[in-house]
């Protein structure tokens, strides 16, 4: 089991990209399309609609990181990114500030979400995956490899995207000026 314990100052976050939305948020996206006038039909600006775009299958992780453990990579923690969505990213039973410097771009559906809903980055980032499905907390030496297995061997798009601080228990997702503090975490 990797329950965060191996976690230090100075490791790495990689966020593994999302299919979508997954499972998060389908309460929100249900009663979306109950207010528009196409429905599930509803074209967005990729070209999908919306029906189509809710229902694109998770990536399923797992595979990923049994390539991991094989070649050898020391991975202190890592955490799927779904219902508390990037306040996840701080769930490890630890005392340490998550830095978020870079983050990917979402898929349309989430942008389209947030249109029709009014919820600002920070309601969306505390509660959908915005693109970034997993992340994997490992050593600085060892990201780049493990991007490197994750796209070669699994087609999937990864981003060193922030690093494990000393501080109090938090994220920081500074590209959006958001941090969630440990107590916004627990069930709302």
């Amino acid at each position: 089991l990797i329950l965060g314990d191996k976690l230090v100052p100075g490791d790495a976050i990689v966020l593994v990209e999302s299919s979508g939305i997954h499972a998060n948020g389908l309460t929100l996206a249900r009663k979306i399309a109950s207010l528009l006038p196409e429905g599930y039909a509803t074209p967005l600006s990729d070209g999908k609609s919306y029906g189509e775009s809710l229902l694109v299958p998770t990536h399923i992780y797992a595979g990923l990181i049994r390539d991991l453990f094989e070649a050898g990579i020391d991975i202190h923690y890592m955490v799927n990114i779904t219902g508390h969505g990037w306040r996840k990213l701080m769930r490890a039973n630890r005392d340490f500030t998550y830095v978020i410097n870079e983050i990917p771009k979402p898929q349309p559906v989430f942008k389209f979400i947030q249109e029709q809903s009014g919820n600002d980055d920070r309601e969306m980032y505390g509660n959908f995956n915005m693109g970034a499905g997993f992340a994997i907390y490992l050593p600085e030496k060892d990201s780049d490899k493990a991007s490197q297995i994750a796209h070669q061997n699994h087609g999937l798009k990864t981003l060193k995207t922030g690093h494990v601080e000393k501080g109090q228990k938090q994220v920081a997702i500074r590209p959006k000026n958001i941090v969630f503090e440990g107590k916004s975490l627990g069930v709302r």
